[in-house]
């Protein structure tokens, strides 16, 4: 037993200095990333679409990111691009459009102005945290703005499912009360610091119903990317929306393994994806689709995205052979981390939360490294 203990004090006495210098070091994921993928003014570019397209989910992960890394240069040109480009030169009157490009004439413009709601969420999570972090009111004013926009204008009253986070202000919600979601736009954290931040607003109560929307549309342990919701009957698929999860799904196990241990519906979810969990630590890989009516899964292998997202999963259930051999093929192929955007954002996320360049407190307040280790 003595031996016991002796060797977990070494361990820790070890890798704890090695994991505070790796969280205090400049990040070169970050540097990599934004290298490749963001331009001198700001703008983050899907470098493997032929319309140089930049999108608003693209511009807000880069806020993140950037505040994680203690960047307030990249910052403040991401956000001034997006509010040039994308909001018509101010977020406070305008959710910002969700897709800008080269056009059919050859000109750079907006190519879909229908706001994402995941986007303008993470926009306005980035600048309320970038507010508490640097200190700069001038950041509080505008996520304050935008979360009111978000609940006014993204969000319904569904008969059986309360409010809920709708996908954009338009083209989601059809004739006889029925909806279309998505369980991928809601990163409970968010919702949880948003009740903090502004308590007048019901975040509380859109965040205890998304919990439940992520749990009753994963009966058997996998998340769709798309579900429909018909206040009579309830959630279903259909020809136009069937249960494929895949490349929106991904990041629901994502944003459950970055919650803190003791969030409320931590545990409920880590439990209620463990099916998922166990058949990524089975095959040894995160597989491309898997199938929510149903619960199984495909034998194709997704992208080198994927199979970062699944690390911090992973961890928080002890597989540390399973995420071992996924570390090791991602850093022997990490060509992905200078051509493929989707790709390196997964595994920014999963890598700051793996190293601890961030966590997320019990009520979502982000805690990157540099605020409290690295002083």
């Amino acid at each position: 037993m003595k031996l016991l203990i002796f060797k977990l004090l070494l361990v820790v006495l070890v890798f704890s200095p090695m994991l505070k210098a790796q969280q205090c070091s400049p990040w070169q994921q970050w540097h990599t990333f934004k290298s490749h993928f963001i331009s001198k003014d700001g703008r983050v570019i899907d470098l493997g679409s032929k319309q140089q397209i930049t999108t608003s989910e693209g511009q807000s992960y880069a806020l993140f990111f950037a505040l994680v890394a203690n960047d307030k240069v990249t910052f403040d040109r991401v956000l001034n691009w997006t509010q040039t480009h994308l909001a018509e030169g101010d977020l406070s009157t305008r959710l910002p459009a969700w897709q800008w490009g080269i056009n059919n004439d050859n000109t750079a413009g907006i190519l879909d102005s229908t706001p994402a709601s995941d986007s303008d969420l993470w926009i306005a999570y980035s600048l309320s945290q970038a507010a508490l972090l640097w200190g700069e009111r001038r950041y509080s004013v505008l996520a304050a703005v935008l979360a009111q926009r978000i609940m006014r204008e993204e969000t319904a009253y569904i008969p059986g499912l309360g409010l809920s986070l709708l996908p954009g202000p338009r083209g989601f919600e059809f004739a006889d009360a029925r909806f279309k979601l998505n369980p991928s736009y809601s990163p409970l954290f968010i919702y949880q610091q948003f009740s903090q931040l502004y308590p007048h607003s019901p975040w509380q109560q859109l965040h205890d119903n998304s919990a439940e929307l992520l749990i009753a549309t994963s009966p058997h342990g996998v998340s769709p990317d798309w579900v429909m919701y018909d206040a009579n009957s309830g959630f279903y698929f259909d020809k136009n929306t069937s249960d494929l999860g895949s490349y929106n799904a991904i990041r629901v196990y994502l944003w459950a393994a970055m919650m803190a241990d003791n969030a409320p519906y931590k545990k409920q979810l880590i439990t209620q994806f463990s099916p998922f969990i166990n058949s990524v630590q089975q095959r040894g890989y995160v597989p491309l689709n898997s199938y929510a009516k149903t619960g199984k899964v495909d034998n194709n292998k997704g992208p080198a995205g994927f199979q970062a997202a699944l690390l911090p999963l992973l961890a928080t259930q002890g597989h540390n052979e399973t995420q071992m051999a996924i570390q090791q093929q991602l850093m022997v192929d990490n060509s992905f981390s200078q051509t493929r955007y989707y790709d390196s954002v997964l595994n920014l996320f999963a890598n700051g939360s793996i190293s601890k360049r961030f966590t997320m407190s019990i009520n979502g307040t982000l805690q990157p490294a540099w605020s409290t280790e690295c002083r």
